[in-house]
C-alpha cells in the first residue's frame, strides 16, 4: 500500500487476535502479544477517534460504515472522517492488528 487512499471503503477488517485492547479509566490501548508475553515497547494508545474505529472493526461493518458511524458521532466532515479512517487503518495494517479482507 502506499498511501491512505489504498484503503478501500468497501473492505471489511477483522482485528487480529494477536492483539489485546483495553480501556483503562479514559485511555485505550493496543498491546500486541507475542510469543509468552506482549511486547511493551509496542503498546499503541488510542485517542477517542482511533478508539471508536478500533471498536467499529469486528469482521461485519465496511470502511464506509464506519465512516459514516465518524460522521454522525462526531463534529466531522465526510472527507475528514474518511481520511482519518484510511490513515487509521493503513496504520494497524502496518503493526498487524488487523486481518486484512480475503480478496486483498
Amino acid at each position: 500500500m502506499s498511501g491512505p487512499e489504498t484503503v478501500a471503503l468497501d473492505a471489511v477488517f477483522t482485528r487480529s487476535d494477536r492483539i489485546v485492547a483495553r480501556r483503562i479509566a479514559d485511555e485505550f490501548i493496543l498491546v500486541p502479544i507475542v510469543g509468552h508475553g506482549a511486547e511493551l515497547d509496542s503498546i499503541y494508545n488510542l485517542n477517542r477517534v482511533g478508539a471508536f474505529i478500533w471498536e467499529h472493526l469486528d469482521g461485519r461493518r465496511s470502511g464506509r460504515a464506519i465512516v459514516e458511524a465518524l460522521v454522525a458521532r462526531y463534529d466531522v466532515d465526510y472527507a475528514a472522517a474518511e481520511a482519518d479512517y484510511r490513515g487509521f487503518v493503513k496504520s494497524l495494517l502496518s503493526i498487524g492488528a488487523l486481518m486484512p479482507p480475503p480478496s486483498a
